[in-house]
């Protein structure tokens, strides 16, 4: 059932059940319960509940199963894919707690947490994460599609680190899930919660910090309306198909409009960015790094040694909400017609191309068995492109057939072994 015709009745039940705040449409502060990174959708539904603690969770879950009303939960919003149009929200960010056991090392993360808070907590330990390329990110969420991390061909897959999960169930009892339930422990790695679950905290191994070398190369590789130098295309599959395994990487190939609100070297320009994260000295980064330096000219040369906390200057993403559509493949080889594509005008701009190097740790076989797509992948490559939220908040399935990069995904699809439920992101339809 929807409740919204008695949301008023039922919302003060559940008010006397939880600590956090019950909040219907009209209620001052239900927008700003529901913000999202992702503003290409807008939840919509008929209560949203602010758990602040796990026995929140748990009255709503209860509350939810008697009266059979659909839960839909909602964190940090990034990887964002439908909007919910009834039943309840439960937000989770205040369970935003770490304990983090240096012996052990190891981390219990409540659900609500994001990477930069793990971070903080493990770093006087001198330990770190396995966390991706944005600290905003949800770190829970982030693991149920495997998570690719910094160092993901030197470190593995996140949910290879995963220890066990806390889940609340639809009857609102709660289970430690680890690989002694098997079938559901593979399953939250790699493909995640189904309805009626809720994750409420996951244990995870950390590793020392020791030196890390990031940064980035850019390259201005053309106009945008115009074909551009494939150099430093060529030279980094040439440069990863002999990267050793402490070495990560990604490209990132993005051709921007001539426009005042851009800085002048941007205008009009097709731009290549080849991210870099390195397990090493910086001797070795020097070395490994010349054959990228020596194909074209940087116009940004960023690549140093750095401490953990500063690790998101690697990829140089915008860590602003923003709304956007994400599709990927994963691939086994990377063609050189397919990737020359990148530098052929195509009447799109700000459609941002990443490619990621995996093999390595990424592809070897866990040691407690998942559901991570990707393992037999060599590349993953991801297209993002902007969404109007006019349209996508909406009609979600009207602005990802407008909107949607998947034509950019075509030259890659011959080589496709699959694709990562993580990088498919954005507006999709209705929940």
């Amino acid at each position: 059932m929807t409740i919204s015709n008695e949301a008023s009745r039922l919302a003060g039940a559940l008010a006397r059940s939880v600590a956090g705040p019950v909040l219907q449409p009209n209620d001052a502060g239900f927008a700003d319960e529901l913000a999202s990174f992702q503003l290409g959708l807008r939840h919509r539904p008929d209560l949203v509940v602010g758990a602040r603690d796990v026995a929140d969770v748990k009255a709503v879950q209860r509350f939810a199963g008697e009266n059979g009303v659909p839960v839909t939960v909602h964190s940090t919003g990034h990887g964002m894919c439908f909007a919910a149009d009834r039943g309840i929200v439960l937000t989770v960010r205040r369970l935003n707690g770490v304990v983090v056991d240096p012996v052990d090392r190891t981390a219990r993360v409540e659900g609500g947490t994001t990477w930069g808070e793990v971070a903080a907590a493990a770093a006087p330990h001198g330990l770190v994460p396995p966390s991706g390329s944005m600290g905003s990110v949800g770190a829970v969420g982030y693991t149920f599609g495997g998570g690719i991390s910094l160092l993901g061909r030197s470190d593995g897959w996140a949910s290879d680190f995963v220890r066990s999960f806390t889940v609340v169930t639809e009857d609102g009892e709660e289970r430690q899930v680890d690989r002694s339930d098997a079938a559901r422990f593979a399953r939250l790695r790699g493909t995640g919660p189904v309805p009626g679950e809720v994750v409420t905290a996951m244990t995870i191994g950390l590793l020392p910090e020791g030196n890390l070398q990031g940064g980035g190369l850019t390259f201005d590789i053309g106009a945008s309306d115009a074909e551009g130098d494939t150099a430093v295309l060529h030279a980094f599959r040439e440069w990863t198909a002999g990267a050793p395994d402490e070495l990560t990487s990604t490209l990132r190939v993005m051709a921007f409009p001539d426009e005042e609100f851009l800085p002048p070297f941007l205008r009009g320009r097709r731009i290549a960015r080849v991210a870099i994260a390195l397990r090493g000295t910086t001797e070795d980064a020097d070395r490994l790094a010349a054959p990228l330096r020596m194909a074209a000219p940087t116009i940004e040369d960023t690549l140093a040694p750095m401490p953990f906390a500063d690790s998101a200057r690697v990829h140089a993403e915008p860590d602003t909400p923003g709304p956007y559509i994400g599709e990927n493949v994963l691939i086994d080889t990377l063609d050189p017609t397919a990737l020359e594509t990148l530098a052929q005008p195509n009447g799109h701009t700000m459609v941002i191309m990443n490619i990621r190097h995996l093999g390595g740790a990424l592809s070897r076989p866990p040691e407690v068995p998942d559901t991570v797509r990707g393992r037999d992948a060599r590349y993953l490559v991801a297209a993002i492109s902007p969404v109007d939220p006019e349209v996508s908040v909406s009609d979600p399935s009207a602005a990802h057939d407008q909107s949607g990069p998947a034509w950019a995904l075509e030259p890659f699809v011959p080589a496709q072994v699959g694709v990562s439920p993580g990088f498919s992101v954005g507006p999709r339809g209705k929940n």
